[in-house]
């Protein structure tokens, strides 16, 4: 959920359209497709712990939850600081793998040894 400039949660944000659709930024459409899904399903995973864990804190506060209670939950300034360490824990394990050093791999299927290549 991003912060609006009222400083609450919400599901809604400013959106300025672009011309990325049109644009090959990985040097092959497919790649690109699959790049784009994949930091799409991170901010939706995201999002769902994010839910949850306001759910957990009004279980706790009140006892029970509904859509709204969800809606206008105000995080205090603890909440923000611990989510934000836990949004880049996740980050990092889900997306670390990108800036790996690549540089001795091989081919799929390659008759290569690959002992010692660590």
């Amino acid at each position: 959920m991003a912060k609006d400039d009222t400083g609450r949660l919400g599901t809604e944000t400013d959106f300025i359209k672009h011309d990325a659709d049109n644009m090959v930024l990985l040097g092959n459409t497919h790649i690109d497709n699959l790049m784009h899904m994949v930091i799409a399903l991170g901010a939706e995973m995201w999002t769902s712990q994010q839910r949850v864990k306001i759910m957990e804190i009004l279980l706790t506060t009140h006892g029970k939850v509904t859509t709204e209670m969800i809606e206008q939950y105000e995080p205090t300034e603890e909440d923000l600081a611990t989510w934000g360490a836990e949004r880049k824990a996740m980050v990092d394990r889900i997306y670390s793998v990108m800036a790996r050093n690549n540089s001795d791999a091989r081919a799929f299927g390659s008759e290569e040894p690959n002992i010692d290549r660590r």
